[in-house]
């Protein structure tokens, strides 16, 4: 970080080009003393309908010398917001990459559900971004308004990591969701898990980027679909249509504990094989222990040993209809973790 305020003369330089194209600084808003430049919002209604009631806001700061990072922020009136966020050393070349990409990519809507997208441009190798570089788009965070709740998503956790869902309901609801609730949906969806106000999971993205992040995308809209239209029905319909799949979850659940059994009724049958000393199936019997822990701890995900709830009818005649008694929502068995 530069350690000097920005001084008048260097905020006229920066802002020139942002106020030729309508876009002027909001010094009250400002920080000279942490080099950042906030703009006042601008209306982007009178582009388009579809964005009626979106206000985009930019922010430039300078974290390192001759380093800038522009992010553009888009609020929609229902509280969604969208971010895209470039870095390089011309502010000018890094308005124009914000201009160039359009404000409507970064919203989904549809009937019972709004997507906001997030993104980050960098160039092709990963570096800053400057007028004669190629550059991609990343996918960093996804939020959707959907059936009354409010799901979120982390994208960007780490290479080969999975993204992390959080699915927070409003003040005072009462819903009250299964744990195969997005399971069902695909092996690369997991359980929900809920931890106090909010329900979280995870979820495998395959590929490197910039494909990760396409398929961030589609999963994400995948997710949302499957929260609208199983919310938008009772839970016992959830049962009805989904039975097949709630007990591929079950199964699912279950192979942690299936593949551990296998290996302790199987160790004493190794006795009966008659394998020569030079065998590589003996060898590798042998030096099964170490190779099954570094197997295990080189996973991306701790795989969790219980003993998962069959998947039962759900009795509940709405989602947020108050319950008696809440095994008969969630069936829970006592389980164990490694």
């Amino acid at each position: 970080m530069s350690t000097h305020p920005l001084t008048h003369h260097e905020i006229f330089t920066l802002v020139e080009p942002f106020t030729r194209r309508g876009r002027h600084v909001d010094l009250a808003a400002s920080d000279r003393l942490e080099r950042r430049l906030l703009f006042k919002p601008f209306d982007h209604g009178e582009d388009t309908t579809e964005l009626s009631g979106v206000h985009e806001i930019l922010l430039l700061e300078n974290p390192k010398p001759d380093r800038f990072r522009l992010t553009r922020t888009l609020r929609h009136p229902d509280g969604l917001e969208a971010d895209l966020v470039v870095e390089g050393p011309d502010p000018g070349d890094l308005l124009d990459r914000v201009e160039s990409m359009d404000p409507r990519r970064h919203f989904r809507e549809k009937s019972g559900y709004r997507i906001a997208r997030s993104y980050r441009l960098e160039s092709a190798a990963g570096d800053a971004v400057d007028a004669a570089s190629s550059t991609r788009l990343l996918l960093t965070r996804g939020v959707a308004h959907v059936a009354g709740l409010t799901l979120m998503m982390k994208a960007q956790t780490g290479r080969g990591m999975p993204a992390e869902l959080e699915l927070h309901p409003e003040d005072g609801d009462t819903i009250v969701l299964p744990e195969d609730m997005l399971a069902v949906i695909g092996w690369d969806w997991r359980r929900l898990n809920r931890v106090k106000a909010c329900w979280k999971s995870t979820l495998r993205l395959r590929g490197k980027e910039p494909d990760r992040s396409r398929d961030a995308e589609v999963k994400l809209t995948r997710t949302v679909e499957h929260l609208a239209e199983t919310l938008r029905e009772t839970p016992a319909r959830y049962h009805e249509r989904l039975v097949a799949a709630r007990w591929n979850v079950a199964f699912r659940r279950a192979l942690p504990l299936l593949i551990g059994l296998g290996l302790i009724f199987g160790a004493p049958a190794i006795q009966f094989l008659e394998l020569s000393d030079e065998s590589l199936i003996r060898m590798l019997i042998f030096h099964s222990p170490p190779l099954l822990m570094v197997l295990f701890f080189s996973m991306k995900e701790m795989p969790r040993i219980e003993i998962p709830p069959f998947p039962k009818p759900l009795t509940a005649s709405a989602w947020r209809e108050a319950s008696t008694n809440p095994t008969d929502e969630m069936p829970t068995t006592s389980t164990q973790e490694a």
